[in-house]
């Protein structure tokens, strides 16, 4: 089974995490609508595209604004690799997520 973010990046804030109490919990853990997306637990998999993530750079907040440092991130590039032609683009996963419908 792929790793997640939080697996990789060991930041701690996933539920029952060392840092999750004093640092917060993560969204990416609880995002639900992505599971299963790269073969990710949740936004495990796709945290590049989800808002209001604190990342080891710092980049937070919106999509726009974190996308940056995202795409040169090693666990981006680890995902990409790893999924191959399986890989879902970035612009598809923004759709879906920004889905009125949901």
């Amino acid at each position: 089974m792929p790793k997640n973010c939080w697996e990789i990046m060991k930041c701690g804030r996933e539920p029952g995490g060392q840092n999750e109490k004093t640092l917060g919990p993560c969204k990416v853990p609880l995002f639900a609508i992505a599971d299963g997306m790269n073969n990710g637990d949740n936004g495990g998999r796709v945290c590049w595209a989800v808002a209001g993530t604190q990342c080891p750079t710092g980049a937070t907040g919106t999509f726009a604004v974190k996308l940056a440092s995202c795409l040169t991130c090693e666990f981006y590039n680890l995902v990409s690799t790893e999924e191959g032609f399986d890989f879902i683009p970035t612009k598809e996963l923004v759709k879906i997520f920004n889905d009125p419908a949901d």
